[in-house]
Protein backbone atom coordinates (compact mmCIF):
# COMPACT_ATOMS: atom_id res chain seq x y z
CA UNK A 1 0.00 0.00 0.00
CA UNK A 2 1.29 3.47 -0.86
CA UNK A 3 1.50 6.16 1.47
CA UNK A 4 0.79 9.55 0.49
CA UNK A 5 1.49 13.30 1.92
CA UNK A 6 2.55 16.51 1.54
CA UNK A 7 5.65 17.65 2.70
CA UNK A 8 5.07 21.33 3.85
CA UNK A 9 7.76 23.63 5.05
CA UNK A 10 6.40 26.40 7.15
CA UNK A 11 7.58 29.88 7.39
CA UNK A 12 5.90 31.82 10.04
CA UNK A 13 5.47 34.86 10.11
CA UNK A 14 8.12 37.21 12.16
CA UNK A 15 6.52 40.96 12.62
CA UNK A 16 8.91 43.56 12.71
CA UNK A 17 7.44 47.18 14.30
CA UNK A 18 7.73 50.88 13.40
CA UNK A 19 4.79 53.09 14.57
CA UNK A 20 5.45 55.95 12.61
CA UNK A 21 7.31 54.29 9.60
CA UNK A 22 9.60 57.20 8.24
CA UNK A 23 11.26 56.87 4.98
CA UNK A 24 14.14 59.91 4.41
CA UNK A 25 13.69 60.80 0.65
CA UNK A 26 10.62 58.35 0.59
CA UNK A 27 7.97 58.03 -1.79
CA UNK A 28 4.31 57.30 -1.12
CA UNK A 29 1.64 56.26 -3.59
CA UNK A 30 -2.09 55.59 -3.18
CA UNK A 31 -3.34 54.47 -6.72
CA UNK A 32 -7.16 54.35 -5.38
CA UNK A 33 -8.26 52.68 -8.09
CA UNK A 34 -10.21 49.55 -5.99
CA UNK A 35 -13.78 49.06 -5.57
CA UNK A 36 -13.82 49.30 -2.07
CA UNK A 37 -12.53 52.05 0.05
CA UNK A 38 -8.87 52.48 0.33
CA UNK A 39 -7.43 51.21 3.52
CA UNK A 40 -5.17 54.41 4.99
CA UNK A 41 -8.03 57.51 3.98
CA UNK A 42 -10.74 58.90 6.22
CA UNK A 43 -13.95 60.78 4.65
CA UNK A 44 -16.25 63.32 5.11
CA UNK A 45 -19.52 64.02 3.13
CA UNK A 46 -22.24 67.21 3.32
CA UNK A 47 -24.94 66.47 5.70
CA UNK A 48 -28.37 65.70 3.21
CA UNK A 49 -26.26 65.94 -0.17
CA UNK A 50 -26.07 63.70 -2.88
CA UNK A 51 -22.54 62.64 -2.76
CA UNK A 52 -21.76 58.81 -3.71
CA UNK A 53 -21.55 56.10 -1.22
CA UNK A 54 -20.40 52.36 -1.92
CA UNK A 55 -19.89 51.01 -5.52
CA UNK A 56 -20.79 54.60 -6.89
CA UNK A 57 -17.70 55.95 -5.18
CA UNK A 58 -15.46 53.23 -5.31
CA UNK A 59 -14.31 52.49 -8.63
CA UNK A 60 -11.26 50.95 -11.23
CA UNK A 61 -11.08 54.58 -12.27
CA UNK A 62 -10.57 56.19 -9.00
CA UNK A 63 -12.10 57.21 -6.48
CA UNK A 64 -15.74 59.52 -6.97
CA UNK A 65 -16.05 62.30 -4.78
CA UNK A 66 -19.31 63.63 -6.73
CA UNK A 67 -21.69 62.91 -9.16
CA UNK A 68 -25.20 64.59 -8.54
CA UNK A 69 -26.39 68.19 -8.41
CA UNK A 70 -25.81 69.25 -5.14
CA UNK A 71 -23.31 67.56 -3.19
CA UNK A 72 -19.94 67.17 -2.30
CA UNK A 73 -17.39 65.08 -0.36
CA UNK A 74 -13.95 64.25 0.66
CA UNK A 75 -11.07 62.74 1.96
CA UNK A 76 -7.75 62.88 3.75
CA UNK A 77 -4.91 60.60 3.84
CA UNK A 78 -4.72 59.76 7.29
CA UNK A 79 -1.67 57.08 7.08
CA UNK A 80 0.87 59.81 6.19
CA UNK A 81 2.47 62.72 7.87
CA UNK A 82 4.78 65.19 6.00
CA UNK A 83 7.29 67.69 7.56
CA UNK A 84 6.59 70.12 5.11
CA UNK A 85 9.33 72.08 6.49
CA UNK A 86 11.54 70.27 4.31
CA UNK A 87 9.55 70.85 1.45
CA UNK A 88 7.18 67.99 -0.72
CA UNK A 89 6.02 67.74 -4.04
CA UNK A 90 2.43 66.07 -4.56
CA UNK A 91 1.04 64.82 -8.09
CA UNK A 92 -2.28 63.71 -8.04
CA UNK A 93 -4.78 62.72 -11.59
CA UNK A 94 -8.21 64.02 -11.90
CA UNK A 95 -11.15 64.87 -13.79
CA UNK A 96 -14.18 66.67 -13.82
CA UNK A 97 -16.37 65.54 -16.35
CA UNK A 98 -19.98 65.78 -17.54
CA UNK A 99 -22.44 63.54 -16.78
CA UNK A 100 -23.57 61.57 -19.62
CA UNK A 101 -26.90 61.89 -20.60
CA UNK A 102 -28.07 65.00 -19.10
CA UNK A 103 -28.73 68.05 -19.29
CA UNK A 104 -26.39 69.66 -17.02
CA UNK A 105 -22.27 70.38 -17.72
CA UNK A 106 -19.91 70.65 -14.78
CA UNK A 107 -19.70 72.88 -12.22
CA UNK A 108 -18.27 73.40 -9.12
CA UNK A 109 -15.13 72.32 -8.59
CA UNK A 110 -12.57 70.38 -6.17
CA UNK A 111 -9.56 71.38 -3.82
CA UNK A 112 -6.25 69.64 -3.18
CA UNK A 113 -5.99 71.21 0.86
CA UNK A 114 -2.86 70.73 2.96
CA UNK A 115 -4.25 70.62 6.89
CA UNK A 116 -2.57 70.60 10.44
CA UNK A 117 -2.03 66.39 11.34
CA UNK A 118 -2.83 66.89 14.82
CA UNK A 119 -6.89 68.15 14.11
CA UNK A 120 -8.68 66.14 13.21
CA UNK A 121 -10.06 65.70 9.54
CA UNK A 122 -13.02 68.00 9.21
CA UNK A 123 -14.40 69.62 5.45
CA UNK A 124 -14.95 73.58 5.33
CA UNK A 125 -18.07 75.00 3.62
CA UNK A 126 -19.26 73.35 0.24
CA UNK A 127 -20.43 75.40 -2.80
CA UNK A 128 -18.44 78.49 -3.67
CA UNK A 129 -16.30 77.42 -0.62
CA UNK A 130 -15.19 74.85 -2.71
CA UNK A 131 -15.27 72.29 0.88
CA UNK A 132 -12.10 74.42 1.97
CA UNK A 133 -12.69 77.91 3.48
CA UNK A 134 -15.59 78.87 6.28
CA UNK A 135 -19.02 80.20 5.60
CA UNK A 136 -20.46 83.14 7.99
CA UNK A 137 -23.99 83.20 7.71
CA UNK A 138 -27.31 83.83 9.79
CA UNK A 139 -28.43 80.92 8.25
CA UNK A 140 -27.93 76.85 9.12
CA UNK A 141 -24.93 77.38 6.12
CA UNK A 142 -22.47 78.90 8.73
CA UNK A 143 -19.79 76.45 8.89
CA UNK A 144 -16.12 76.80 9.80
CA UNK A 145 -13.16 76.59 7.87
CA UNK A 146 -11.35 72.99 6.83
CA UNK A 147 -10.09 71.94 10.26
CA UNK A 148 -6.61 73.39 10.72
CA UNK A 149 -6.18 74.73 6.84
CA UNK A 150 -2.79 75.83 6.07
CA UNK A 151 -3.41 75.74 2.21
CA UNK A 152 -6.62 75.61 0.12
CA UNK A 153 -5.60 74.66 -4.07
CA UNK A 154 -8.87 75.26 -5.91
CA UNK A 155 -9.68 74.43 -9.06
CA UNK A 156 -12.82 76.17 -9.02
CA UNK A 157 -15.36 75.96 -12.37
CA UNK A 158 -17.92 78.42 -11.75
CA UNK A 159 -15.12 81.35 -10.39
CA UNK A 160 -16.64 81.96 -6.85
CA UNK A 161 -13.72 80.51 -4.95
CA UNK A 162 -12.00 84.02 -5.34
CA UNK A 163 -15.05 85.49 -4.15
CA UNK A 164 -16.94 86.46 -0.98
CA UNK A 165 -19.80 84.26 -1.77
CA UNK A 166 -22.07 83.36 -4.35
CA UNK A 167 -24.97 84.45 -2.89
CA UNK A 168 -25.16 87.72 -1.14
CA UNK A 169 -27.78 86.79 1.82
CA UNK A 170 -26.52 83.44 2.43
CA UNK A 171 -22.56 83.05 2.01
CA UNK A 172 -20.19 85.47 3.36
CA UNK A 173 -16.17 85.33 3.85
CA UNK A 174 -13.00 86.83 2.78
CA UNK A 175 -12.07 87.23 -0.57
CA UNK A 176 -12.22 89.71 -3.59
CA UNK A 177 -14.87 91.86 -2.70
CA UNK A 178 -16.62 94.65 -4.69
CA UNK A 179 -14.42 96.86 -2.59
CA UNK A 180 -11.02 95.38 -3.53
CA UNK A 181 -12.30 95.49 -7.29
CA UNK A 182 -13.30 99.24 -7.21
CA UNK A 183 -10.43 100.04 -4.79
CA UNK A 184 -7.96 98.72 -7.55
CA UNK A 185 -9.75 101.17 -10.19
CA UNK A 186 -11.47 97.98 -12.14
CA UNK A 187 -14.77 97.23 -11.90
CA UNK A 188 -16.08 93.52 -10.38
CA UNK A 189 -16.69 91.88 -13.71
CA UNK A 190 -13.32 92.79 -15.07
CA UNK A 191 -12.73 89.23 -15.90
CA UNK A 192 -15.63 89.19 -18.04
CA UNK A 193 -15.43 85.32 -19.74
CA UNK A 194 -12.47 84.77 -17.82
CA UNK A 195 -14.19 84.77 -14.71
CA UNK A 196 -14.84 80.76 -14.37
CA UNK A 197 -12.28 78.23 -14.52
CA UNK A 198 -9.59 79.78 -11.90
CA UNK A 199 -7.02 78.00 -10.42
CA UNK A 200 -7.13 79.99 -6.96
CA UNK A 201 -4.80 79.53 -3.55
CA UNK A 202 -6.63 80.30 -0.12
CA UNK A 203 -4.29 80.59 2.82
CA UNK A 204 -4.66 79.46 6.47
CA UNK A 205 -7.71 79.37 9.12
CA UNK A 206 -6.87 82.51 11.73
CA UNK A 207 -7.78 81.93 15.38
CA UNK A 208 -9.62 79.24 17.07
CA UNK A 209 -13.59 79.38 16.34
CA UNK A 210 -12.11 78.92 12.18
CA UNK A 211 -14.75 81.77 11.11
CA UNK A 212 -11.38 83.71 9.62
CA UNK A 213 -8.62 83.61 7.71
CA UNK A 214 -8.61 81.80 4.80
CA UNK A 215 -7.43 85.07 2.63
CA UNK A 216 -7.42 84.67 -1.06
CA UNK A 217 -3.65 85.17 -2.14
CA UNK A 218 -3.65 84.20 -5.74
CA UNK A 219 -6.06 83.59 -8.77
CA UNK A 220 -5.65 82.88 -11.59
CA UNK A 221 -7.75 82.26 -15.09
CA UNK A 222 -7.16 78.37 -16.37
CA UNK A 223 -10.17 77.85 -18.98
CA UNK A 224 -7.80 78.17 -22.31
CA UNK A 225 -6.76 80.49 -24.92
CA UNK A 226 -6.93 84.16 -24.18
CA UNK A 227 -6.17 87.44 -26.12
CA UNK A 228 -3.40 89.61 -24.06
CA UNK A 229 -5.06 92.30 -23.01
CA UNK A 230 -7.59 90.40 -21.00
CA UNK A 231 -7.06 90.43 -17.21
CA UNK A 232 -6.85 86.90 -16.41
CA UNK A 233 -5.11 87.37 -12.59
CA UNK A 234 -5.59 88.85 -9.41
CA UNK A 235 -2.55 88.62 -6.56
CA UNK A 236 -2.70 90.06 -3.21
CA UNK A 237 -0.51 93.01 -2.37
CA UNK A 238 1.00 91.62 1.60
CA UNK A 239 1.72 95.10 2.34
CA UNK A 240 -1.55 96.60 1.78
CA UNK A 241 -4.18 94.19 2.02
CA UNK A 242 -5.30 95.27 -2.04
CA UNK A 243 -4.96 92.94 -4.89
CA UNK A 244 -3.36 93.80 -8.23
CA UNK A 245 -4.71 92.29 -11.22
CA UNK A 246 -2.71 91.41 -14.22
CA UNK A 247 -3.17 89.73 -17.55
CA UNK A 248 -0.22 87.20 -17.13
CA UNK A 249 -1.68 83.47 -18.43
CA UNK A 250 1.30 81.15 -17.96
CA UNK A 251 0.66 78.48 -19.94
CA UNK A 252 -3.17 78.78 -22.19
CA UNK A 253 -2.76 75.25 -23.69
CA UNK A 254 -3.62 73.35 -20.02
CA UNK A 255 -7.70 74.14 -19.61
CA UNK A 256 -9.19 72.46 -16.11
CA UNK A 257 -11.76 72.00 -17.31
CA UNK A 258 -11.36 69.04 -19.90
CA UNK A 259 -12.35 66.42 -18.04
CA UNK A 260 -14.77 64.60 -20.46
CA UNK A 261 -17.66 63.04 -20.09
CA UNK A 262 -18.55 60.33 -17.58
CA UNK A 263 -18.67 58.14 -20.39
CA UNK A 264 -15.43 58.75 -21.83
CA UNK A 265 -13.68 60.38 -18.77
CA UNK A 266 -10.50 62.63 -19.74
CA UNK A 267 -7.92 62.72 -16.57
CA UNK A 268 -5.20 65.45 -16.27
CA UNK A 269 -2.14 65.38 -13.97
CA UNK A 270 -1.18 68.49 -11.44
CA UNK A 271 1.92 68.72 -9.70
CA UNK A 272 2.50 70.96 -6.75
CA UNK A 273 5.99 71.51 -5.71
CA UNK A 274 6.16 73.27 -2.42
CA UNK A 275 9.47 74.97 -1.32
CA UNK A 276 10.16 76.52 2.31
CA UNK A 277 12.04 79.58 2.84
CA UNK A 278 12.38 78.65 6.77
CA UNK A 279 9.59 79.82 8.60
CA UNK A 280 8.72 83.26 6.75
CA UNK A 281 7.08 81.45 3.64
CA UNK A 282 6.13 78.95 1.25
CA UNK A 283 7.07 79.05 -2.61
CA UNK A 284 4.09 77.11 -4.66
CA UNK A 285 4.45 76.13 -7.86
CA UNK A 286 1.36 74.27 -9.63
CA UNK A 287 2.34 72.09 -13.20
CA UNK A 288 -0.49 70.58 -15.13
CA UNK A 289 0.02 68.09 -17.86
CA UNK A 290 -2.31 66.79 -20.19
CA UNK A 291 -0.81 64.21 -21.94
CA UNK A 292 2.06 65.96 -22.58
CA UNK A 293 4.76 67.37 -21.01
CA UNK A 294 4.46 69.65 -17.87
CA UNK A 295 2.79 72.61 -17.97
CA UNK A 296 4.03 75.70 -15.46
CA UNK A 297 0.68 76.97 -14.50
CA UNK A 298 1.65 79.06 -11.07
CA UNK A 299 5.02 79.71 -10.78
CA UNK A 300 6.76 80.06 -7.68
CA UNK A 301 4.24 82.07 -6.02
CA UNK A 302 5.24 82.85 -2.67
CA UNK A 303 2.59 82.49 0.17
CA UNK A 304 3.57 84.82 3.13
CA UNK A 305 3.34 84.04 6.55
CA UNK A 306 2.56 87.40 7.65
CA UNK A 307 0.87 90.26 5.96
CA UNK A 308 -1.99 92.02 5.40
CA UNK A 309 -5.21 91.44 4.21
CA UNK A 310 -9.24 92.28 5.05
CA UNK A 311 -11.72 90.12 7.34
CA UNK A 312 -15.60 90.22 6.78
CA UNK A 313 -17.39 91.71 9.68
CA UNK A 314 -20.75 91.59 8.66
CA UNK A 315 -22.44 93.69 6.64
CA UNK A 316 -23.15 97.64 6.76
CA UNK A 317 -26.64 99.31 6.76
CA UNK A 318 -26.45 99.72 2.95
CA UNK A 319 -25.96 96.40 2.37
CA UNK A 320 -22.09 96.49 1.45
CA UNK A 321 -19.44 94.15 3.20
CA UNK A 322 -17.86 95.45 6.32
CA UNK A 323 -14.30 94.86 6.03
CA UNK A 324 -11.48 95.35 8.30
CA UNK A 325 -7.74 95.78 7.60
CA UNK A 326 -5.50 93.41 10.11
CA UNK A 327 -2.52 91.46 10.44
CA UNK A 328 -2.56 87.87 8.93
CA UNK A 329 0.03 85.14 10.77
CA UNK A 330 1.02 81.42 9.92
CA UNK A 331 3.25 79.04 10.38
CA UNK A 332 3.83 75.83 9.08
CA UNK A 333 2.35 72.89 10.96
CA UNK A 334 4.79 70.98 12.84
CA UNK A 335 3.48 67.86 10.65
CA UNK A 336 0.82 68.35 7.87
CA UNK A 337 -1.45 65.90 6.45
CA UNK A 338 -3.16 66.48 2.51
CA UNK A 339 -6.46 65.65 0.95
CA UNK A 340 -9.17 66.65 -1.75
CA UNK A 341 -12.55 67.71 -1.76
CA UNK A 342 -14.93 67.88 -4.93
CA UNK A 343 -18.22 69.14 -5.47
CA UNK A 344 -21.47 69.69 -8.01
CA UNK A 345 -23.25 72.80 -7.54
CA UNK A 346 -26.77 74.69 -8.42
CA UNK A 347 -27.77 73.75 -12.18
CA UNK A 348 -24.61 71.84 -12.90
CA UNK A 349 -23.61 67.79 -12.41
CA UNK A 350 -20.42 67.11 -12.29
CA UNK A 351 -18.57 63.79 -11.94
CA UNK A 352 -15.14 64.33 -9.96
CA UNK A 353 -12.60 61.92 -9.63
CA UNK A 354 -9.09 61.66 -8.24
CA UNK A 355 -6.44 58.73 -9.18
CA UNK A 356 -2.72 57.95 -8.38
CA UNK A 357 -1.83 60.45 -5.58
CA UNK A 358 2.01 60.17 -5.44
CA UNK A 359 3.86 62.28 -2.23
CA UNK A 360 7.57 63.14 -2.43
CA UNK A 361 9.51 64.86 0.40
CA UNK A 362 12.83 64.13 2.40
CA UNK A 363 10.99 63.38 5.23
CA UNK A 364 7.50 61.40 5.04
CA UNK A 365 6.15 59.41 7.99
CA UNK A 366 3.78 56.61 6.75
CA UNK A 367 1.61 55.64 10.42
CA UNK A 368 1.12 51.97 10.81
CA UNK A 369 2.67 48.57 11.51
CA UNK A 370 5.12 47.46 8.99
CA UNK A 371 4.54 43.42 8.52
CA UNK A 372 7.14 41.09 7.25
CA UNK A 373 5.97 38.90 4.21
CA UNK A 374 5.36 35.61 4.64
CA UNK A 375 6.68 32.75 2.24
CA UNK A 376 5.46 29.59 2.07
CA UNK A 377 6.10 25.94 0.19
CA UNK A 378 3.25 23.55 -1.04
CA UNK A 379 4.33 20.50 -2.26
CA UNK A 380 2.30 19.42 -5.29
CA UNK A 381 2.73 17.06 -8.49
CA UNK A 382 4.27 18.26 -11.35
CA UNK A 383 1.81 16.71 -13.53
CA UNK A 384 -1.29 15.87 -11.34
CA UNK A 385 -4.45 18.15 -11.52
CA UNK A 386 -3.55 20.03 -8.38
CA UNK A 387 -7.09 21.60 -8.04
CA UNK A 388 -7.47 21.57 -4.25
CA UNK A 389 -4.01 21.20 -2.64
CA UNK A 390 -3.92 23.41 0.23
CA UNK A 391 -2.04 24.50 3.50
CA UNK A 392 -2.63 26.70 6.53
CA UNK A 393 -0.35 29.48 7.97
CA UNK A 394 -0.56 30.94 11.47
CA UNK A 395 -0.29 34.89 11.09
CA UNK A 396 1.36 37.46 13.63
CA UNK A 397 2.15 33.81 15.82
CA UNK A 398 4.74 36.00 18.18
CA UNK A 399 3.42 39.26 19.12
CA UNK A 400 2.67 41.02 21.93
CA UNK A 401 1.06 43.92 20.31
CA UNK A 402 -2.68 44.77 20.64
CA UNK A 403 -3.64 43.03 17.60
CA UNK A 404 -7.92 43.91 16.58
CA UNK A 405 -8.24 40.48 15.18
CA UNK A 406 -11.47 41.21 13.75
CA UNK A 407 -10.53 43.73 12.40
CA UNK A 408 -8.62 41.05 9.39
CA UNK A 409 -8.77 42.34 5.52
CA UNK A 410 -7.71 40.39 2.49
CA UNK A 411 -6.44 43.37 0.05
CA UNK A 412 -4.35 44.54 -2.47
CA UNK A 413 -1.11 45.66 -2.62
CA UNK A 414 -2.22 48.74 -2.33
CA UNK A 415 -4.46 48.42 0.99
CA UNK A 416 -8.04 48.30 -0.94
CA UNK A 417 -10.15 45.82 0.73
CA UNK A 418 -10.97 42.28 -1.37
CA UNK A 419 -13.06 40.80 1.40
CA UNK A 420 -13.36 40.43 4.63
CA UNK A 421 -12.10 36.81 6.43
CA UNK A 422 -12.28 35.26 2.35
CA UNK A 423 -11.15 35.97 -1.20
CA UNK A 424 -10.86 33.65 -4.34
CA UNK A 425 -9.64 34.45 -7.61
CA UNK A 426 -9.10 31.88 -10.63
CA UNK A 427 -6.22 30.39 -8.65
CA UNK A 428 -6.94 30.15 -5.58
CA UNK A 429 -9.02 31.22 -2.09
CA UNK A 430 -7.75 32.01 0.61
CA UNK A 431 -9.52 31.35 4.28
CA UNK A 432 -9.08 33.36 7.52
CA UNK A 433 -9.61 32.17 10.58
CA UNK A 434 -10.53 34.43 13.51
CA UNK A 435 -10.48 31.25 15.99
CA UNK A 436 -7.25 29.99 15.25
CA UNK A 437 -5.67 32.86 13.73
CA UNK A 438 -4.71 30.91 10.18
CA UNK A 439 -5.07 31.27 6.51
CA UNK A 440 -5.68 28.45 4.76
CA UNK A 441 -4.44 28.56 0.88
CA UNK A 442 -6.33 26.40 -1.36
CA UNK A 443 -5.03 26.29 -4.93
CA UNK A 444 -8.11 26.56 -7.65
CA UNK A 445 -5.77 25.76 -10.71
CA UNK A 446 -5.43 22.45 -11.81
CA UNK A 447 -2.47 23.29 -13.93
CA UNK A 448 -1.04 25.00 -10.46
CA UNK A 449 2.82 23.49 -11.41
CA UNK A 450 5.76 23.66 -9.13
CA UNK A 451 8.14 27.23 -9.12
CA UNK A 452 4.69 28.73 -9.72
CA UNK A 453 3.34 31.18 -6.86
CA UNK A 454 -0.25 32.76 -5.74
CA UNK A 455 0.08 35.58 -3.64
CA UNK A 456 -2.42 37.76 -1.41
CA UNK A 457 -1.83 40.58 1.03
CA UNK A 458 -3.64 41.13 4.66
CA UNK A 459 -3.71 44.04 7.26
CA UNK A 460 -4.81 44.45 10.91
CA UNK A 461 -5.46 46.94 13.19
CA UNK A 462 -2.76 47.23 15.97
CA UNK A 463 -3.02 49.44 18.67
CA UNK A 464 -5.99 50.81 16.98
CA UNK A 465 -3.99 51.58 13.72
CA UNK A 466 -4.59 49.54 10.56
CA UNK A 467 -1.25 48.10 9.48
CA UNK A 468 0.48 48.06 6.08
CA UNK A 469 -0.43 45.90 3.05
CA UNK A 470 1.68 42.55 4.12
CA UNK A 471 2.34 40.06 1.56
CA UNK A 472 1.30 36.05 1.62
CA UNK A 473 3.18 33.95 -0.92
CA UNK A 474 2.69 30.34 -1.55
CA UNK A 475 5.07 28.43 -4.26
CA UNK A 476 4.53 25.38 -5.12
CA UNK A 477 7.62 22.33 -5.13
CA UNK A 478 7.90 19.38 -6.84
CA UNK A 479 7.56 15.72 -4.54
CA UNK A 480 8.78 13.72 -7.07
CA UNK A 481 6.71 10.59 -7.55
CA UNK A 482 4.92 11.30 -4.84
CA UNK A 483 1.49 12.27 -4.91
CA UNK A 484 -1.68 13.40 -2.74
CA UNK A 485 -4.54 11.22 -2.61
CA UNK A 486 -6.38 14.47 -2.27
CA UNK A 487 -5.15 15.61 -5.40
CA UNK A 488 -7.47 14.01 -8.76
CA UNK A 489 -5.28 12.53 -11.57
Amino acid sequence: MKKYYYYIIITFLSFSVLQAQQTQGGTYTLPLTGTSKPAGIVEEWDKGGSAPVGTERYTEEGIVLSHDRVGYSGFAIDDLTIDLRKGATIEFEYAMSKIYGTGYGPGGGMTFFIFDAEKTFKLGYGRSALGYAYNESNSTARLSGLAGGYLGVGFDLNGHFKGTGGMTAYEMRAGISEERYNVAGVIPGVFGNNYGSHITLRGAVQGMTGFNGNPVLFSQYQGGSISSSEITNAKLNYNTGEYDFGTINTNANFDIAEGGSSNAVNFQKVIIELVPNQEEGMYVTVKGNNGGSDMILIDSFYYKHSFKTYRVDGYASGGNLKETLYDFKTTIPEKVKIGFVGLSIDFAQQKTIIRNVKVTSPDIEEVGEKLEDTYEEICISDKANNSGANTKVKILESTNYNVNWDSFQFVDENGNELGKYLYENTFAKWEYSNYSKEVTITIRDGSFRPNEEVVVYYTVEIDGIRSKPAQIKVKGITCGAIANPQLRG
